[in-house]
């Protein structure tokens, strides 16, 4: 009897298992048991370091199970279930079968592979389906034994309901089993010197996101975020560094937070990646109407030991540049800090054309100038901060980090009027200008994440705060010249000083739990707090009294505040069976209030917006392993930013002035959105995206014509208005494609049209235009180890309209930029192109002989000097064409090495999966 109950009991195991492993619908196990798709269950547990206690991620985790092979008769294992935990070292093995013995294999590199049998039958459990059996098992009638039958056995569903007396919800309970911690212990043998290999590719595509590693951009070494930008997909860079995508300026983020930095101050040697969100769900900040986000993720190495990089270059115009990073990690702490030092030097030459069309007793005349512009001047960047692990589950991170920069500028206008007077007149005026500005901006962060026991549910707060401090001086010289070019009379000279104080503070919290298998909730609350003040002060020389007078007419003192409360709630899911469609339902809340005040004129304006909801909707379809659909929905909101508000006037150019306007309202924008992903093998992958685009109230750049108060000559002036709307729409297309081992390529494609209706500003100022983007990055490896890599980038854009809204206006350009934008209303942007090239030579070698620790590379911009902005702007009293040229073939020497050293008797280890992607980034290995 012992001997029939042991096989029975093992072949109720196995066949129970079996039967639920089968695929479809309901199976019968034996006795006519219902064995279906409910019968299978989910084990989940944590993996931590045995000596730290911190959670591990990157570890593999594979369940096991031993099955016997009919063929070859012997038993061999069969995986059922796999998975890599994620940074809080949990993992969940789902649509395990119930009923088998199992054995669970956990791996990291770095650590000994720990296995250990599991089950979700429990000793007690086992023991009461033993007794259950034995209770039933029926001897075999004397007539079937002396005919060598077996005894009759059970029902295996009587045999399941007489060990639990009946309550099959306890059969239920075992379906969900936690196996508790799992500590893994470090092999200090491997960690002596490992060496990774791993090489992650340039451009990872998602449908919501591409995400762009810059330690595959050659040209960006040495450089700024600026040229970074150039090589990302979608991303379309002018030659001050304007960005935009999709024709829209993107709003800028860092480390997921907004920022009052521009591109320009943000060295790429201190960028881990870039994330470019087309269409940002209702999870994000509702500002930036029609613009996608841009968010710059800095370096935080999270490696065992200490690790990091020095770095140094020039360029061929002698400009240095110095920088390094470094992280150590011990106990509970992780410490990590950068620091880059920059000189540099612009050059640019623009030539402005303007004719005026007749007005009044005025004959038709022309305006030429011929501008040349040299900008010198350095950038400092430092950043720290450490990791503080309190415990397993809860981890508080603080960081810091200061931009300092100091620019001077010369620059030479000749003017030439010509007038259709009867004769014609003819004169010059050479205008000097020397400037310098010197500006500060020093941020920090404080953050604390709580992970809960359950997988999937944490808790995140976090302050943001940014200050911001700039001032600086300009000097023109004005002088009116003869036929011979000498100088008639004295020059009129002008002042202007300014200075300009902001502070940022954004404070959040984000929740998240998933309800279930196929349900994530996930809400926030986040409060937004900017005060701005600046003051420009406008003189002009009064050879009376040989000194600079003050013109409070054209001088102000100007206060600013805004305000945003937001609060937001979304849930992502799965339907059907095997999960093919996925949504992502959300709905966020804003108010906003905006105060501002001309201190000197003792006027102000407050703009109040009251709870203003913004949906958005993504659904997403798998077809296939491979592929996927997807459309999408949202609402969003674009507020004037401060820039665009101030209301004085900048007197760069006496004849193309810039001013705010201080009556601009938000514009709101409804995005619909399609996309298809194929990835037809390892090697290539395919993104097509069509978008629609409705803003009411865009805010977008306008020029008239008016009275310069200090010259009192006619001038040109750039402002900024609510247009009636505007509507965008296109076609992307974007492929990854590895055609060899050592060659791949990146494209991207957009053809779009985009169009502005200003009718309520002036009758049929309409401005529409079809247009085509489009960019190339193609790398190639050479020789035997890659010891070389080629890159080049390629960019055309055709004619098209100015960028129509988008983010908070921000531009990259920054104090190097020295340019200005014809208006997006009634203006147009000629097409232009241009190429990089880089060359990298891996040097120096790793210790172990595997890899190398340094490199050298040689990189030039605008190699064929094609990247010329030429813009044009016309309306019923003026036609303007402005060409500006800048920075063309920089040449820039740079080299890099990376240091470090991973071990596990000193430091505690944590992040797997971070050190597998960054190694290259960090330590003695390529």
């Amino acid at each position: 009897m012992k001997r029939s109950f042991t096989l029975f009991f093992v072949s109720f195991l196995f066949t129970v298992s079996m039967a639920v492993a089968q695929p479809g619908g309901a199976r019968m196990g034996a006795g006519g048991m219902s064995m279906g798709a409910g019968q299978t269950g989910r084990l989940y547990g944590k993996i931590l370091d045995s000596t730290s206690g911190k959670p591990l991620d990157a570890v593999s985790v594979q369940l096991v199970s031993s099955k016997f092979d009919m063929v070859k008769k012997q038993r061999k294992d069969t995986i059922i279930s796999g998975m890599l935990t994620p940074a809080n070292g949990d993992f969940s093995l789902e649509n395990v079968p119930i009923m088998g013995d199992y054995r669970i294999r956990i791996s990291a590199i770095g650590y000994v592979t720990l296995e250990q049998k599991v089950s979700f039958l429990s000793a007690e459990v086992q023991q009461k389906l033993m007794q259950a059996f034995a209770s039933m098992n029926q001897p075999a009638a004397k007539g079937d034994s002396a005919k060598g039958k077996p005894a009759a056995q059970p029902n295996m569903m009587e045999v399941l309901r007489k060990a639990f007396g009946g309550d099959m919800s306890q059969m239920a309970s075992m379906a969900d089993k936690d196996l508790g911690n799992f500590m893994l212990k470090p092999d200090a043998k491997m960690l002596e010197n490992v060496t990774v290999t791993a090489n992650r590719p340039m451009m990872q595509m998602g449908i919501d996101r591409k995400i762009f590693n810059v330690d595959k951009s050659l040209a960006a070494s040495g450089s700024s975020a600026i040229d970074i930008m150039r090589q990302i997909p979608s991303v379309n860079v002018d030659i001050d560094g304007n960005v935009s995508v999709r024709n829209a300026s993107p709003t800028l983020f860092i480390d997921g937070r907004p920022t009052t930095l521009s591109l320009d101050q943000i060295p790429a040697d201190d960028i881990q990646s870039v994330e470019l969100i087309t269409n940002p769900s209702a999870k994000y900040d509702a500002s930036g109407g029609t613009a996608a986000i841009i968010n710059v993720v800095l370096k935080k190495n999270k490696k065992s030991g200490y690790n990091g990089s020095v770095r140094a270059g020039m360029d061929s115009r002698f400009r240095p540049n110095l920088g390094g990073d470094i992280n150590v990690r011990q106990q509970k702490v992780n410490l990590f800090a950068s620091g880059n030092f920059s000189m540099r030097k612009s050059l640019g030459w623009s030539d402005i054309a303007t004719d005026y069309a007749p007005t009044g007793n005025l004959p038709a005349y022309a305006i030429a100038q011929d501008v040349n512009n040299t900008n010198r001047g350095y950038f400092a960047f430092g950043r720290a901060g450490a990791d503080f692990f309190i415990d397993n589950r809860n981890t508080l991170t603080l960081s810091t980090n200061l931009v300092n920069g100091s620019f001077d500028s010369e620059e030479s206008n000749y003017i030439k009027y010509d007038t259709l007077y009867a004769p014609p007149t003819s004169s010059t005026t050479r205008r000097l200008t020397e400037s310098d500005r010197n500006f500060r901006n020093l941020g920090s962060s404080l953050s604390f994440k709580h992970l809960f026991a359950k997988p999937g549910h944490e808790w995140t707060a976090d302050v943001n705060f940014n200050s911001m401090k700039s001032d600086g001086a300009s000097l023109f010289d004005n002088q009116l010249l003869d036929a011979n070019s000498n100088p008639k009379g004295n020059p009129a000279l002008q002042r202007t000083e300014s200075g300009t104080t902001s502070t940022f503070i954004v404070v959040q919290t984000d929740y998240t739990n998933k309800l279930s298998n196929n349900v994530k909730f996930e809400s926030g609350l986040r409060a937004q707090l900017r005060n701005f003040s600046a003051d420009n002060n406008n003189f002009i020389f009064n050879y009376n009294t040989n000194g600079f007078v003050l013109l409070p007419a054209v001088s102000n003192d100007y206060e600013f505040t805004d305000r945003v409360f937001a609060g937001y709630v979304t849930f992502t899911g799965k339907v059907g069976k095997e999960g093919k469609l996925g949504y992502n339902l959300g709905l966020r809340a804003e108010s906003s209030n905006y105060d501002g005040k001309l201190v000197s004129l003792d006027s102000g304006f407050n703009v109040k917006f009251p709870i203003s909801l913004f949906p958005s909707a993504f659904l997403s379809y798998k077809l296939t392993e491979r592929s996927d659909i997807q459309m999408n929905y949202t609402r969003r909101i674009n507020r004037p930013s401060f820039f665009q508000l101030m209301p004085f006037i900048d007197f760069t150019d006496p004849l193309n002035l810039s001013v705010g306007n201080a009556n601009l309202s938000p514009e709101f924008t409804n995005s619909l959105e399609a996309n298809f992903s194929q990835q037809f093998n390892n090697n290539h992958t395919l993104l097509v995206s069509t978008y629609y685009k409705y803003t009411t109230g865009l805010l977008t750049r306008f020029q008239y014509k008016d009275l310069n108060q200090v010259s009192k000559d006619s001038a040109i002036y750039n402002t900024w208005i609510n247009a009636n709307n505007s509507q965008t729409y296109g076609l992307e297309i974007t492929s990854t494609n590895k055609f060899t081992k050592k060659f791949e390529t990146t494209t991207n494609l957009n053809f779009y049209n985009a169009s502005i209706n200003s009718e309520n500003i002036q009758q049929n100022l309409n401005n529409s235009q079809a247009s085509f983007f489009g960019k190339i990055t193609l790398t190639q490896r050479i020789g035997k180890s890659n010891q070389w890599t080629l890159q080049m980038n390629a960019d055309y854009q055709s004619k098209t309209v100015l960028p129509v809204g988008g983010g908070r206006g921000f531009m990259g350009g920054g104090p190097m930029g020295g340019g200005s934008q014809a208006a997006g209303s009634n203006g147009f942007v000629n097409p232009n192109y241009g190429a990089d090239f880089s060359i990298r030579r891996d040097i120096i070698k790793n210790k172990n002989g595997q890899g190398y620790a340094g490199s050298l590379t040689l990189s030039m911009n605008d190699i064929f000097r094609t990247r010329i902005y030429d813009a044009t702007t016309s309306s019923a009293f003026f036609v303007q064409n402005l060409t500006r040229r800048r920075d063309p073939q920089i040449l820039r020497l740079q080299f890099n090495w990376r240091f470090g050293k991973m071990d596990a008797s000193l430091f505690k280890r944590k992040n797997m999966k971070g050190e597998m992607e960054g190694m290259s980034e960090g330590m003695n290995m390529q």
